[in-house]
């Protein structure tokens, strides 16, 4: 029986065991009445094993990763604006634009002549204002 434990020993620590040969170690282990360190190692391995069952992990509740998020959703909200207000401000082709050069000359010619016909009924007006003045300073004498 000890040559038996002896050789699952050997073949345990470098790794060739099957499970069925663990169990059987660990049988054979438990018969003996001495303590070996393979026996308190088996007892050690399943007190964790039971303990571990009993453990329940919680994450705490992290104030960082609250900033984070809310942080990358004003992030995500001020790039969509960003992107809205430069579509919308993309080269939009000007409506009253020329660019043939005789159309330009003739819409020009066509501005001054306007200017020009409001310039002299500008005079009309200022020459009747001249003929009351004349009037008005013969009255004041």
């Amino acid at each position: 029986m000890e040559s038996q434990i002896n050789k699952l020993r050997e073949k345990y620590w470098r790794g060739e065991t099957s499970v069925e040969e663990e169990k059987d170690l660990k049988v054979l282990l438990n018969k003996q009445k001495e303590e070996s360190p393979e026996k308190i190692f088996f007892k050690e391995l399943e007190e964790r094993k039971q303990e571990q069952g009993k453990i329940e992990f919680t994450y705490p509740k992290n104030r960082n990763a609250f900033i984070w998020r809310v942080s990358s959703i004003a992030a995500t909200i001020v790039i969509m604006i960003a992107f809205a207000i430069g579509y919308n401000n993309y080269e939009k082709p000007d409506p009253y634009e020329i660019t043939n050069p005789q159309q330009a000359y003739e819409v020009s010619l066509q501005a001054l002549r306007l200017v020009s016909s409001e310039l002299n009924k500008g005079k009309a007006y200022s020459s009747r204002i001249e003929k009351i003045n004349e009037v008005k300073n013969s009255i004041n004498k």
